[in-house]
């Protein structure tokens, strides 16, 4: 065994193909932001002991050699660092935005799943090799050690692939998402290992239900949890599962969105017409909360509403292909925030489904005939992944009537008013009223519109559909989200610029109805303060 001595300064720290500094890897890198950039940064810089972390990994049995090289892969929630040994061996630790990813829970539960996943079901993930969720170690930080995944990135390989190969992908990737779903669990909430829980945890084993020996669920936190990334989760603990009964969590989940109002008001990001005062959104999640226990009693949420495990994120850059034969899924990556759900809120359409030929701007033959292969080669894989599911004896929850919609955007969206609004929830709740007789339920709706309600809600929610269109377009043409985050390759000053100007001609165009104060809270990105 060799004595691994203190020596960073022998290590090699890359970024985006540059060589860097040690205070690099703590810093974001990725992208800039158009508001709010100073507290944005600050939120995601993450000090920690980079020598300690090598030991670590230096000192692993599937290691043994000092660490000679480590190259930052940075995303908005984490540090990922490809680390390589003086031996060859290649391993990723991925250090967590500690100011983002709740303490403790965010990494202890990841890395349950990644365990679980690995050994209750063919969907291939990495190996853990080592990890800490308590920051009070030698690093001063969170982390987890994995196996890097082998093979390619779909994102990296998918524009070449033929449509058979496209559609056979489609099949084995349904395949994987039915075992998973497949597997059963006793409730809903985040999975941890019952002799590895966070601190809190182990003190109140009554927030616990044990899965098996080695597994169980506990409480569910997320991104959009009250008070934002940095807030103590102890503080909605009441609300956070895990959860025996979809009534119950319906019940909670209603409540965390009425928490999130009374205490921390609303986010940062840009607020939509028609937002609505604290009072409204109480009142529009009181009568969500009387109405869900009800639509339990659904044959649809009855069929559907068993709680399962699906990866949070399905998009190409989560999925690595084998390099010989790209029709193989080698490896699924990224599991944080995965959490035990009722299928129908956790099942949903992968990215790549809806993947084609971009067109480039214009109206042109060559265009539209881009944009008519590319919907029949959409709907193609759409149908042959919903028969891989029906195959799967997995059946698809994703093609649906009105009313189910408006059931399953009910449950998904009431924690969320203080970003959104109340107009998403209150519209379910008008179209269940609508369709109140359509649902074969044996109580009447515990609630009721007025004609004149619904129609003064149809004209606000058409104003809300606009403004949905033309924030999309505003991303689109900024290349940014709703954060204002630039992604590195766009030129940012121009991305200013262009900001600024489209900011200009959004208030010269509202201030013709509106004072400019109001106009201002309708763009699409908020300073803060």
């Amino acid at each position: 065994m060799f004595r691994y001595r203190t020596l960073v300064r022998s290590i090699s720290f890359y970024a985006q193909g540059n060589q860097v500094n040690i205070d690099h890897l703590y810093r974001y890198n990725t992208g800039r932001f158009l508001v709010n950039e100073e507290y944005e940064l600050a939120k995601r810089y993450s000090p920690f002991d980079i020598d300690a972390l090598c030991r670590i990994v230096a000192s692993l049995p599937s290691v043994n050699s000092p660490v000679c090289q480590v190259v930052k892969k940075e995303g908005g929630y984490n540090k990922a660092l490809l680390m390589t040994a003086e031996n060859g061996r290649m391993v990723i630790a991925k250090v967590p935005c500690r100011n983002i990813v709740p303490r403790q829970y965010g990494t202890a539960s990841e890395v349950a799943v990644l365990r679980f996943v690995k050994y209750h079901s063919p969907t291939p993930v990495s190996e853990v090799l080592a990890w800490s969720a308590n920051g009070d170690n030698p690093t001063r930080t969170e982390y987890i050690i994995l196996d890097p995944s082998p093979g390619l990135q779909l994102s990296e390989v998918w524009d070449d692939l033929e449509e058979p190969q496209k559609s056979i992908l489609v099949r084995k990737f349904a395949e994987l998402e039915s075992n998973l779903a497949a597997v059963a669990f006793p409730g809903y909430g985040s999975l941890y290992f019952r002799n590895a829980l966070p601190a809190a945890l182990q003190e109140s084993k009554h927030r616990i239900i044990d899965v098996d020996e080695t597994y169980c669920l506990g409480p569910m936190y997320h991104g959009s949890w009250p008070g934002g990334f940095a807030a103590d989760p102890e503080h909605y603990a009441q609300f956070s599962g895990p959860w025996k009964s979809l009534t119950a969590l319906a019940h909670d989940f209603v409540n965390q969105g009425i928490f999130q109002i009374e205490h921390y008001k609303s986010s940062y990001a840009g607020r939509g017409p028609h937002f609505g005062t604290p009072e409204e959104h109480i009142g529009t999640l009181h009568k969500a909360k009387e109405v869900m226990p009800l639509l339990t009693e659904l044959p649809a949420l009855e069929r559907h509403g068993g709680p399962v495990l699906c990866h949070p994120d399905f998009h190409p850059g989560n999925i690595f292909v084998c390099r010989q034969d790209p029709t193989r899924v080698d490896g699924i990556v990224d599991w944080q925030y995965a959490n035990i759900l009722p299928r129908f809120m956790n099942v949903r359409w992968p990215l790549f489904l809806t993947m084609g030929c971009d067109a480039e701007d214009g109206v042109g033959q060559e265009d539209a005939m881009c944009e008519a292969q590319r919907r029949h080669e959409e709907a193609m894989r759409i149908k042959c992944y919903e028969a891989a599911l029906v195959k799967s004896h997995m059946e698809p929850y994703l093609d649906l009537p009105e009313p189910d919609v408006a059931v399953r955007k009910l449950f998904t969206l009431c924690t969320d008013t203080y970003r959104d609004g109340i107009l998403p929830v209150r519209d379910c709740l008008v179209k269940l009223f609508q369709y109140w007789k359509q649902l074969g339920l044996s109580k009447e709706c515990p609630y009721h519109f007025s004609a004149a309600e619904i129609a003064q809600h149809e004209g606000q929610w058409t104003e809300y559909q606009d403004w949905l269109t033309l924030r999309e377009s505003t991303h689109e043409l900024l290349k940014s989200n709703d954060g204002g985050w630039i992604p590195p390759g766009v030129d940012f000053e121009e991305a200013k610029n262009r900001h600024q100007m489209l900011y200009e001609h959004f208030i010269r165009t509202k201030t013709k109805d509106m004072p400019e104060k109001e106009a201002r809270k309708l763009w699409f990105f908020r300073e803060r303060g």
